[in-house]
């Protein structure tokens, strides 16, 4: 039988650049980013410029809210500095992991990210409500480069209007020319942002060209607005958490979740027409998930409406116009606001949440009276 003796391990080991080992065995920076979300991916992309122009090899791991990872799912052995961008990740986990590794550097904007009690001698945090995790990120890395002598990686301004570009979507606030397009012009392309099951991520979001994408947003936007006024056709009233946060329109979005933003905020802006809150609750499962007892439910709102405390009720978060939570469909069938018709027919759901109004579309043409 064929036995390996130690002088022969020691002749390998030998024969390997000390250099070469020296990287095996040391530790890795990992950048968790929030996923599927361009800001996320873009904040991501903003860290691999560093490491790949530092030498340095990172790992990437896409972070979701609806199933964050756990520290169990990462090898912290392996793991030199950890970088949260654009989610802190679940109540606690910060704590979690601080003690398992070098340090904890956080990039955010989110308004849950801001009030959560994130503290620890190794842990660092940027959180801008100004800003989005993509721009944050863009800053933190940049001035990395200037403080370590570094030379700027020519890659970092010829993107910088991109980046701007990401912001002014992902804070919905469309100043800049053609936002809507762009952002509808990077849906279309339809890009993977899991690191994991994409690799050639970074190359993809390299290689975006801005008049590219903005034109191809200009030809989609015509389209997807009639899908939107479709489903908007079909919103209904629901009980904010039954009862707690008032009431606003909501409507299933499975087929169009895709464009769960654009349709949240024109819910929203229906829902305030209608004397309900000025929030839309945009309602889709989750096909990764493969579990159709669970929703997802993207809440938009519009002028100074709050959402962060409805989502963080249900364990979800956000900021203040945009967040998201997960909840059973069963719960969520005794939001639903129901009319005397149904009832009549036996078509209300069970359950001791479900409330009786006068239904939103009767109360709309006593509003144009």
């Amino acid at each position: 039988m064929f036995e390996i003796t130690h002088a022969m391990v020691a002749a390998i080991v030998r024969a390997i650049p000390s250099s070469s080992i020296m990287n095996m065995m040391k530790k890795k920076p990992a950048v968790l980013y929030h996923y599927p979300c361009p800001d996320g991916a873009f904040a991501a992309l903003a860290a691999h410029l560093y490491f790949s122009s530092s030498s340095v090899p990172a790992l990437f791991f896409p972070n979701t809210v609806y199933k964050p990872i756990s520290p169990n799912n990462l090898p912290l052995h392996e793991i030199d500095d950890l970088y949260l961008l654009d989610y802190v990740g679940p109540s606690g986990f910060v704590q979690q992991v601080s003690s398992k590794v070098s340090k904890v550097v956080i990039l955010d904007h989110h308004k849950t990210a801001l009030e959560a009690p994130i503290e620890g001698e190794n842990v660092s945090k940027t959180i801008d409500m100004e800003r989005s995790g993509a721009t944050i990120a863009y800053d933190y890395f940049k001035n990395k480069f200037l403080d370590n002598g570094l030379q700027l990686h020519r890659e970092f301004e010829r993107l910088s209007l991109l980046f701007d570009y990401i912001e002014d979507g992902d804070l919905w606030r469309w100043r800049l020319e053609n936002s809507k397009a762009f952002s509808s012009g990077l849906k279309d392309l339809n890009i993977e942002f899991s690191f994991q099951l994409n690799p050639r991520l970074f190359e993809q979001l390299l290689s975006l060209d801005l008049e590219s994408v903005i034109s191809q947003g200009i030809v989609s936007l015509s389209h997807k607005q009639r899908l939107i006024e479709e489903t908007l056709a079909h919103s209904y009233e629901i009980v904010l958490g039954g009862g707690a946060f008032g009431h606003c329109l909501a409507v299933d979005a499975d087929a169009v979740a895709e464009l769960r933003s654009e349709l949240g905020h024109q819910l929203a802006t229906k829902s305030h027409d209608l004397n309900l809150r000025g929030i839309g609750a945009v309602v889709y499962r989750v096909p990764e998930l493969q579990n159709d007892q669970l929703v997802k439910i993207s809440l938009r709102s519009v002028d100074s409406e709050d959402t962060t405390a409805i989502a963080q009720e249900f364990g979800g978060g956000g900021h203040r116009n945009a967040s998201s939570f997960m909840l059973s469909s069963a719960e969520f069938e005794r939001w639903k606001v129901i009319d005397d018709e149904e009832k009549a027919n036996g078509d209300a759901p069970l359950g001791p949440k479900v409330t009786y109004r006068i239904p939103y579309l009767l109360r709309a043409r006593r509003l144009q009276l």
